[in-house]
């Protein structure tokens, strides 16, 4: 089991799976939306929110919950109102998003890193 073969395939996974999360973090970075974008949008919040705390800062902002993601903290909403996306920011979600290739759920907590990157870049 300690041949050169696993030494290989143990490497050649773990340069796939650096490979993905590079390429998913720069698809989470490039989805992100402007503060003036309105629509449907993805818009996640701290993990540790409730959903009835969710919900309320969606309604604050002036959003309708279109549907859950599946996480409590990432929701999809939508409102024709121009600048959702900051009204979203400026109530509490730590990012906001438009629709992506990938799930709903994975996409949220690949923009919880996002945000815990971006706050360690811009201090």
């Amino acid at each position: 089991m300690n041949g050169p073969g696993h030494k290989f395939a143990l490497a050649f996974f773990g340069g796939v799976i650096v490979a993905w999360l590079a390429l998913m973090f720069v698809l989470v970075r490039k989805a992100a939306l402007p503060p003036e974008a309105n629509g449907i949008m993805l818009a996640v919040f701290d993990p540790s929110i409730s959903e009835a705390a969710a919900v309320t800062a969606i309604a604050a902002a002036g959003g309708n919950v279109v549907k859950q993601s599946g996480l409590a903290f990432a929701w999809v909403v939508q409102s024709d109102e121009q600048g959702l996306a900051g009204r979203m920011r400026a109530k509490g979600a730590i990012g906001v998003y438009r629709e992506l290739p990938i799930s709903p759920a994975l996409m949220g907590c690949l923009a919880v890193v996002d945000a815990k990157v971006d706050n360690v870049l811009t201090q």
